[in-house]
């Protein structure tokens, strides 16, 4: 992991740009106008100076494409009632990825189950949000050759930015300190793959225990697809097996 410049250690976060309160439960401190919960949990699955994958490439794709559906949750374009995906609003997004999923989801005449859209976008999802961090000038596209061929890679152009999630959250958990609502949808996130084991510091059972107790005092459309995300790669994990 990347070393952490002590000016962040008091939880600030370093500059990201376009920063403001997302409006309701998912309010903090320093979060983008957008929820960019997909960019941070990129992050948390690859390695922060070398951006290697620390998961398997369809558990990354359902853990992204969750976090794509989650950022339309927190602004409130989304309900997820019963399992089904429903828009609430359709007012566009200002993030262009995100206005992107927002028209695929109403393109549907009938509400599809949340586990129907984490299959379909995890997809392309992996791939969505690098071209975004890209185009934010977070990530930088490197090539080379591997075992199968030529091989894309996507390397942070900031290893304290792409270090800092794991920082944050893993801080937060030691101290016993309450997280915000984006932090807890992306805590719920790291908890669903299985990534908490590897890039959050302390002992697996205590961050287990905190992330759980943090998750089941969220909104219902955020438990709801947190539960879906953790079952559908409890699936693809045996079906790998």
């Amino acid at each position: 992991m990347a070393y952490i410049n002590t000016a962040y250690s008091n939880g600030s976060a370093p500059a990201r740009g376009r920063h403001a309160a997302v409006a309701g439960w998912a309010a903090g401190p320093q979060r983008p106008t957008w929820p960019l919960v997909a960019d941070d949990f990129f992050r948390l699955a690859h390695r922060d100076h070398d951006g290697r994958p620390l998961l398997d490439e369809h558990v990354t794709g359902l853990g992204l494409a969750a976090a794509l559906l989650a950022e339309l949750v927190l602004a409130r374009r989304l309900a997820l009632p019963g399992g089904q995906v429903i828009i609430v609003d359709a007012t566009p997004p200002i993030d262009a990825l995100a206005h992107t999923v927002l028209d695929r989801l109403a393109a549907e005449q009938a509400a599809l189950p949340v586990r129907t859209w984490l299959a379909y976008l995890a997809r392309t999802a992996q791939r969505d949000i690098a071209d975004r961090l890209t185009r934010a000038g977070h990530l930088r596209q490197t090539t080379g050759r591997g075992l199968f061929g030529r091989r894309v890679r996507y390397v942070p152009t900031d290893m304290n930015t792409a270090a800092w999630p794991w920082a944050r959250l893993s801080s937060r958990l030691q101290k016993g300190q309450p997280l915000d609502g984006f932090d807890t949808v992306l805590g719920g996130l790291v908890l669903a793959t299985d990534l908490y084991r590897t890039v959050l510091l302390g002992h697996s059972a205590d961050l287990e225990a905190g992330l759980r107790a943090a998750a089941a005092d969220a909104p219902a459309p955020v438990r709801e697809l947190l539960a879906h995300t953790e079952a559908a790669v409890g699936d693809a994990i045996i079906t790998r097996r």
